[in-house]
């Protein structure tokens, strides 16, 4: 298939944004900012005002999903040739404070040998599959961690 791992697209915050707005609705209903893009870490925003539950903290459904997309994100930088042919497999989060302000999600690309291993098979079978974690903070507080197993294809020619 001659696919390559690039190591990175260049997408700025705002064009990483736009696209998730357009593809994802809930994405831009939920009024989620982009802070950081880049093949090396991703910080995902979502304000308290969209996404509040009646306990006046972040609803858990809007911290899933925040932490999904900025995994989901990730995998798109570090893949730009998948044409954004990534869907999330599996994930497991866990609660470990009320988050009672703005949210943030941070993915980071710790294991450079999953990346190599994902690679290979997205080269050699026309898919690969990466696991990722996700930490996320209200107000400097972890609130949540999560992990998701994301499968990324090769674009459809």
């Amino acid at each position: 298939m001659g696919i390559t791992h690039h190591s990175g697209a260049a997408i700025s915050p705002t064009q990483l944004q736009a696209f998730l707005h357009q593809n994802i609705p809930a994405s831009a209903a939920l009024g989620i900012r982009v802070n950081e893009s880049a093949p090396e870490q991703v910080i995902l925003c979502a304000p308290i005002a969209r996404n509040c539950n009646h306990h006046h903290t972040v609803f858990g459904g809007s911290i899933a999903l925040l932490a999904t997309l900025c995994g989901w994100s990730l995998v798109h930088l570090r893949y730009p040739e998948s044409g954004g042919r990534i869907v999330i497999q599996e994930s497991s989060i866990r609660y470990l404070k009320p988050a009672v302000a703005d949210l943030s999600a941070v993915c980071t690309p710790d294991d450079a040998a999953a990346w190599a291993a994902c690679t290979q098979a997205l080269a050699q079978r026309g898919k690969g599959r990466i696991t990722l974690a996700c930490r996320l903070y209200s107000k400097g507080v972890l609130a949540a961690e999560f992990e998701g197993k994301y499968v990324v294809f090769a674009k459809e020619t």
